[in-house]
């Protein structure tokens, strides 16, 4: 087996594109953990091949961006809107959130094909016809059928995480890849992320520069994992105000297992151990980072029971408290869309996920789990909560 440089798949991108101007090197940092994993021995030989085309296709968006930003200055003149930002841990309810939120008349989310296929620039005229929608679209429906489908499924005009639009190679899978590729993993979780929220911020602006939101609107944008890095992310967007749903951890840990597993099990080497399982540990960084920001900066927080059992009315309850504008049609929006996911728009999450590597009880033993559940008012979740099927 022939050893990947990163020299080979910058080559390679160079070659696809025509273009070499890579901007600031920053992103070289990921990148090289990145190669030291795809020359492990945790991968199969079928994850190599993914991961490195992956890798190909994340370095041609970054030349394509840098590129259209290079030629158009005037782009980073663009005015950024207010945000409404849907932060919090994952497997909380932060997809749920984020639709509802999306569906107010004012808003714009930044949708999946948007931010995977972000050049050239989306124009207000054709963004809903736009013929990436169908590209990104065939792409996803590849996975139709796995357990990813039922865990956490988002078509290609639907609101997506800010992560799938980072440019700076930390996100690739929004992360989900750092269960088998570990040094790349652990070299996200240990270094700051300013340079990734300070490109990621031309970003935006790239794609609001034709389509900007409605006169007088907002962005709606989420990604919970930008919450363990959440004060950096606050510094680079000071638009933003801060909205998070709380879950109880066990039922959090519990979910991200069997979502991450569900994901990366194909692509691990025989005799290797099942992708990072996801444990206390893991979720440990973002409520940790939930419980400081609280103590320092604006963030208002819906506990999951209550945004499953009424998501409209916990969109409307968040833009009366942060005074954005008033949608009389927001509640009957969102439950309509409640109901189309209950009537097959939606994958019924499986009713079966795997157990934390420890009980209920001992979980909730925890001093930092203590302290988090009754900062943010949170009872054990005794029977598991679904959020878009009873």
């Amino acid at each position: 087996m022939d050893s990947i440089t990163a020299e080979s798949l910058l080559f390679a991108a160079e070659q696809r594109t025509g273009l070499d101007d890579w901007g600031d090197d920053w992103f070289r940092q990921p990148l090289a953990a990145w190669v030291e994993d795809l020359n492990g021995d945790v991968i199969n030989e079928a994850g190599r091949d993914f991961f490195t085309e992956l890798a190909v296709r994340d370095l041609m968006r970054r030349l394509r961006v840098t590129d259209t930003l290079a030629r158009h200055p005037e782009i980073d003149q663009v005015t950024m809107p207010p945000i409404v930002y849907v932060a919090g841990a994952v497997r909380s309810g932060t997809t749920l959130f984020h639709n509802a939120l999306a569906l107010h008349r004012q808003a714009k989310p930044l949708l999946r094909w948007e931010l995977m296929e972000p050049v050239p620039p989306p124009e207000a005229a054709t963004a809903a016809t736009d013929p990436r929608i169908a590209k990104v679209q065939a792409s996803i429906d590849k996975r139709r059928g796995t357990p990813l489908e039922a865990m956490h499924w988002v078509n290609a005009d639907d609101p997506e995480e800010c992560q799938w639009g980072f440019i700076d190679f930390v996100s690739l899978l929004a992360g989900a890849a750092g269960g088998c590729m570990r040094s790349w993993r652990h070299f996200g979780d240990e270094a700051s992320h300013l340079p990734v929220y300070e490109n990621y911020r031309r970003l935006v602006k790239l794609l609001l520069w034709k389509n900007p939101p409605p006169p007088g609107g907002f962005l709606v944008l989420k990604a919970p994992q930008v919450t363990a890095h959440i004060d950096e992310f606050a510094q680079v967007f000071p638009e933003a105000r801060f909205v998070a749903p709380a879950r109880d951890p066990y039922r959090v840990v519990s979910s991200a297992r069997a979502m991450v597993g569900g994901i990366l099990d194909a692509f691990l080497a025989d005799g290797q151990n099942p992708p990072n399982p996801f444990d206390l540990d893991d979720l440990r960084p973002t409520l940790e980072a939930m419980l400081a920001f609280d103590k320092t900066a604006d963030l208002r927080v819906v506990p999951y029971p209550e945004l499953v059992a009424d998501p409209g009315s916990a969109a409307v309850a968040i833009f009366d408290e942060l005074g954005f504008p008033t949608d009389p049609e927001l509640g009957t929006r969102v439950n309509d869309f409640i109901l189309a996911q209950r009537q097959g728009a939606r994958v019924r999450p499986p009713d079966d996920l795997p157990e934390p590597n420890m009980s209920h009880e001992e979980l909730h033993l925890d001093p930092m789990v203590i302290e988090f559940c009754e900062r943010f008012g949170i009872t054990p979740e005794h029977d598991r909560l679904t959020g878009a099927h009873p």
